[in-house]
């Protein structure tokens, strides 16, 4: 059984946006008077914030497992899929950057080459009947698992179009 977690290095600046965003909230809070909107507003971002950190923690603290009867989660909320009930596969790419138009060639030949086109990250989101686990690819060995997962073909599902382009932008060959 292998068990990963993800890095505090990956997670810096996730806590970095919080916090800083939740401090520029409070200061304006405490600036406003409590009979105006703009009050209301920064109070709903501070819970915002306080959302994204508490999620950012609880990234932090989770902990990845996986062997060759299947993946878990833990400790909040504990999720467990074993390969041979997993139902669907799903790997997603998220950029950080706006697409423009004086890009297209060089995203054409990044397409090319199976590279990916600018800074983002991915996320694989595998489900069964009753469970779902979201793994993003600041974890370490992010590929094995999607490599693992692909050469058990316990289960016989269909991997959509957009699936197949980002495994095979990480270096991972799937099928249709």
């Amino acid at each position: 059984m292998v068990e990963l977690r993800y890095p505090l290095s990956a997670l810096a600046f996730d806590y970095l946006r919080g916090m800083v965003g939740l401090g520029i909230a409070v200061l304006i809070i405490q600036a406003v008077g409590t009979d105006t909107p703009v009050f209301w507003v920064f109070v709903g971002l501070a819970v915002l914030f306080l959302v994204w950190l508490g999620n950012t923690f609880l990234r932090h603290m989770s902990r990845i497992r996986f062997d060759q009867d299947g993946l878990s989660s833990t400790p909040w909320p504990k999720k467990t899929i074993a390969w041979s009930g997993l139902k669907r596969m799903e790997l997603r790419y998220y950029t950080t950057k706006r697409k423009r138009r004086k890009s297209a060639e060089r995203d054409r030949d990044a397409d090319a080459a199976g590279q990916l086109k600018d800074q983002g990250w991915m996320t694989l989101t595998l489900k069964s009947e009753r469970q779902r686990i979201d793994i993003e690819s600041t974890l370490p060995h992010f590929a094995d698992i999607v490599a693992r997962r692909l050469m058990r073909r316990g289960s016989a599902f269909a991997l959509d179009q957009v699936t197949i382009e980002n495994l095979s932008a990480i270096g991972v060959k799937g099928e249709a």
